[in-house]
């Protein structure tokens, strides 16, 4: 009965919070039925009861995000978390499941492990979750699920939506004198930036059409400067997708984006020239030093963005990002990409949310102590 529920419990949650294409890891010797229970063209891997680490499975053949990780008779629910220390400090898995027998007489030691990670606890009474600031001693047993922050405001709908960098800025040390603001569309995170105490904000714009409109908008403005052009890793030509909601817009072509968002369809390609970030402060005699914030918004070029920052990079204190946890746009990089090239430039990742769907989200990296 309590693995029916188990089974039962998990699935309901995945058809609501997790797309088709997500990634589920079942771990145990029960880890079989969920391949079966999850068919819907979820990606599922199932792994024995006393399997390598997961991070080190990751590494070679696994995912780099686990989207579900259910244990379901792994026999050592503590040792399977040991050997998933890296993804858990990354928050690279999204919900772990476990019933509380797995926790084998170890519950507490269960929590504390996720919630030093970053983790919300919760279990499954009544058919609703519970929230649990500490494991529960009543000896009810049950199913328990561990979130991922990113998760909180989508799951208990909240309308809080993106960052708000008046609270997270000085949360995480960061005091904005200027920021960049590449793929700026018509300018909407200004009185996100003001209110945060920037001085000064750069925006970006690929889009001709979009520019026109964000240049109008900030005509007069001391503090702010508009530069119409498509950042990436190179100087060159690229094919540009006006999409009809143009915040969609991207130097990428759109693959998973219309399976998410089927409403939202390609106008029209135009040709668009491509310059660094460096570059195209240097063209316009914008000295670097007076921004110590990077901020991106370009729909899956994130990664192209910020190799082509080069050097560029150091001088910033923070990094806000769009990412992406599945392809939207040929050829974009993930949310462990952009981690790959911030953590080698001495950021660490210290806060994400992903308001509105599971596939994307932003995030904020915050320059290590020098």
């Amino acid at each position: 009965m309590q693995h029916e529920t188990l089974l039962l419990s998990g699935l309901s949650l995945q058809k609501a919070f997790l797309p088709p294409e997500a990634i589920l890891v079942a771990v145990g010797t029960g880890a079989g039925r969920w391949t079966d229970a999850a068919a819907s063209g979820r990606r599922c891997f199932t792994l024995p009861s006393s399997p390598p680490g997961l991070d080190a499975w990751c590494g070679p053949v696994g995912p780099r995000q686990i989207d579900w990780l259910i244990l379901d008779g792994c026999g050592d629910a503590l040792a399977v978390l040991d050997g998933a220390a890296d993804l858990l400090r990354l928050r690279r898995i999204d919900f772990l499941q476990f019933e509380e027998a797995e926790a084998g007489g170890q519950l507490a030691a269960l929590y504390a492990r996720l919630q030093a990670n970053g983790y919300s606890l919760f279990r499954f009474a009544d058919r609703n979750l519970e929230f649990r600031g500490t494991p529960p001693e009543d000896g009810r047993g049950g199913t328990h699920m561990a979130v991922a922050p990113r998760h909180w405001n989508r799951l208990f709908a909240r309308s809080q939506g993106m960052f708000r960098y008046k609270d997270l800025f000085p949360h995480h040390g960061v005091a904005p004198r200027g920021i960049i603001h590449v793929g700026a569309h018509e300018g909407e995170e200004y009185a996100n930036y003001r209110e945060a105490g920037a001085d000064r904000v750069l925006f970006v714009e690929a889009d001709p059409a979009t520019f026109a409109t964000l240049q109008a908008r900030f005509a007069g403005h001391g503090d702010v400067v508009c530069l119409n052009a498509a950042v990436s890793d190179r100087a060159g030509r690229a094919r540009f997708s006006r999409m009809s909601s143009r915040q969609s817009s991207s130097l990428l072509e759109p693959t998973g984006h219309l399976a998410v968002y089927p409403h939202i369809t390609v106008d029209e390609v135009i040709e668009v020239e491509t310059r660094t970030l460096p570059d195209l402060l240097a063209s316009h005699g914008l000295a670097p030093e007076g921004f110590n914030v990077l901020a991106i918004d370009a729909q899956g070029s994130e990664c192209r963005i910020l190799t082509g920052c080069g050097d560029l990079l150091a001088g910033f204190d923070a990094v806000v990002t769009e990412v992406s946890y599945a392809e939207l746009y040929e050829g974009s990089g993930l949310a462990a990409d952009v981690d790959d090239i911030l953590f080698a430039h001495g950021f660490d990742r210290v806060a994400e949310t992903s308001p509105y769907h599971h596939s994307w989200g932003d995030a904020l990296y915050v320059r290590r102590p020098r």
